[in-house]
């Protein structure tokens, strides 16, 4: 088998990111069908350090997401 490695990827200007992640951020909260978390935490981090969100996303993924996998298992284990 033959792995192949591609070139990595050549960085967009910053600004020129920022305006496509701030472009998607709008979309999501423009959705219908985003949650009203999601929608207050993306609205809140605009006005925020970038450096303070990035650490607190860190952190929420650090005790979110084990404890939501968790109870996933739980339910899938759980007879209906």
């Amino acid at each position: 088998m033959r792995i192949e490695i591609a070139p990595p990827r050549r960085a967009a200007e910053p600004e020129v990111e920022i305006a496509a992640i701030d472009r998607r951020i709008a979309w999501v909260l423009a959705h219908p069908g985003t949650s009203p978390w999601l929608r207050a935490a993306l609205a809140a981090s605009l006005d925020e350090d970038p450096v303070t969100v990035a650490n607190d996303v860190e952190m929420l993924r650090h005790l979110l997401l084990p404890r939501s996998t968790a109870h996933a298992v739980l339910a899938a284990a759980t007879p209906r």
